[in-house]
């Protein structure tokens, strides 16, 4: 899977605006519409999870609660998933392909009430790595879309009960009822890998519940106990530390989804006039509206430098403290570096570097901690440019200022542009900003590079963007290769 997101209008239309572009977000009815839709569509397979009327109980909701699906293909082309990603900008909030585990996709949608997650079991159905049911053998009625037989009571008892709770008394009663019709040898298999997988005494319990005894209060503990053993079993301990951090409780480090979060920092970058405090703004709003706190910081070299900088700068007239006249003019972009001061620019570019250094870990790295989206007008990026171009300093920059989880570049025509912002010449504001595109297509984050629409011509521009984040939130830190 790659976490490159395009822009929201290369994304696949649904139900375009008159203009062209990407909607608002759907109600939780439409979006459960949308999700049958998009499952029916495959051709394969699939039922919803939990007691009768679930889905239906979902849309009505507005909580965190996942809305469980079971899709009987492992992968596919047109899989759903990908399919509602694409189309509403869903965040895969968590995701687990290792077959000797649960393989599932947790996906985050914006919806007119708040955030929904589709949580969607792709081929067998597991309780982390005990096999409670192969896709093969999971029936399902075609028409209701339900499991029957054992996959049923799977579903219904045993899954519940692993996951440390005793089914409702109306779930319980559909799970018997799907036992008692479930095919002899169907029961007999399922019996069976219980017994290898929760040992003998667990499964003869479960079984039992199932045939209609009262279920023992103590049952899920003691089945969570036969889960971890078997979660660190030689042949599935490797995937069970490959997910740590899914397995183990979010407890304080959970977030407005119930799951583990962490700091994100999201950097924008842009000539003047392109818009990045608009977004700036409005990703602040969206994210408070989700229950992802934020912090501001800026990074650019006008403001915010060590004491006595501005000073010494306005004192040798090395460029000017004004953040608009940061980046060089297009014409000393390609007549190489200035003249004036040479030596002084040359330090300076070193000095530079230490300074984002020190200002990341002054102001980005305590909020990142505190697992925080860090939202950053700029980034080290600014230091190719100016004071010294070329300067190795840049490069030492970028190795010493972790790279952002998500780059981002407001943009639009640059005519545009200029008219937002006429105080620079076009084509010198149309040069910097082509320079910005270019840094974008290298991929320098470490999740995503987004291009956020800011001529007004998309409905929903942020969508993607929030997206993003979201799903960086939700995933490990890692340098993208």
């Amino acid at each position: 899977m790659t976490n490159y997101w395009q822009t929201s209008a290369e994304q696949p239309p649904r139900d375009l605006a008159a203009d062209g572009s990407r909607p608002g977000p759907p109600s939780r009815p439409e979006l459960l519409a949308a999700v049958t839709a998009a499952l029916d569509a495959t051709g394969h397979r699939w039922a919803w999870q939990g007691e009768a009327g679930a889905a239906e109980r979902w849309a009505a909701e507005t909580g965190p609660k996942d809305l469980d699906i079971w899709y009987a293909a492992s992968s596919s082309p047109g899989d759903p998933v990908d399919v509602l990603a694409r189309t509403y900008a869903g965040a895969r909030v968590a995701e687990t392909h290792d077959p000797r585990r649960l393989r599932h996709v947790s996906l985050s949608i914006e919806t007119t009430t708040g955030p929904a997650v589709v949580d969607v079991t792709h081929g067998d159905l597991c309780v982390g790595p005990v096999l409670l049911v192969p896709a093969g053998q999971a029936t399902t009625d075609p028409a209701a879309h339900r499991f029957t037989g054992a996959a049923a009571t799977a579903d219904l008892l045993v899954r519940p009960v692993l996951r440390g709770r005793l089914p409702d008394p109306e779930r319980l009663a559909e799970a018997r009822d799907a036992w008692e019709a479930a095919d002899v040898r169907h029961r007999r298999e399922f019996a069976w890998r219980l017994t290898r997988q929760l040992g003998a005494r667990v499964a003869a319990d479960l079984i039992a519940v199932a045939e209609g005894a009262a279920p023992d209060p103590r049952l899920p503990l003691r089945a969570r106990l036969r889960l971890v053993a078997r979660s660190l079993a030689p042949a599935v301990v490797g995937s069970t530390w490959s997910q740590r951090h899914s397995v183990l409780p979010a407890a304080g480090a959970a977030g407005p989804l119930g799951l583990r979060v962490r700091g994100v920092v999201v950097a924008l970058v842009g000539t003047d006039g392109s818009g990045k405090s608009t977004v700036a703004d409005g990703l602040h709003e969206r994210l408070h509206a989700f229950g992802l706190p934020t912090s501001a910081t800026y990074f650019g070299m006008a403001r915010g430098n060590l004491p006595g900088v501005a000073l010494v700068r306005r004192m040798l007239n090395v460029g000017s403290t004004a953040p608009s006249a940061e980046v060089r003019p297009a014409a000393e972009a390609s007549d190489g570096p200035p003249d004036d001061h040479r030596t002084l620019r040359r330090v300076a570019a070193w000095f530079y570097a230490g300074e984002y250094l020190w200002r990341y870990l002054r102001s980005v790295a305590p909020a990142v901690a505190r697992r925080r989206v860090v939202i950053a007008d700029r980034w080290v990026y600014d230091l190719r440019e100016s004071p010294w171009p070329g300067s190795r300093a840049a490069r030492v920059a970028e190795l010493l200022v972790p790279a952002p989880d998500i780059l981002v570049l407001p943009d639009a025509p640059d005519e545009l542009i200029h008219r937002r912002k006429p105080e620079r010449s076009h084509a010198e504001q149309a040069a910097q900003q082509q320079r910005f595109r270019e840094l974008v297509a290298e991929r320098p984050a470490r999740s995503a590079e987004i291009v956020v629409d800011t001529s007004g011509g998309t409905a929903d521009n942020l969508a993607p963007l929030v997206a993003a984040v979201v799903q960086a939130a939700h995933s490990p830190r890692r340098r993208r290769r």
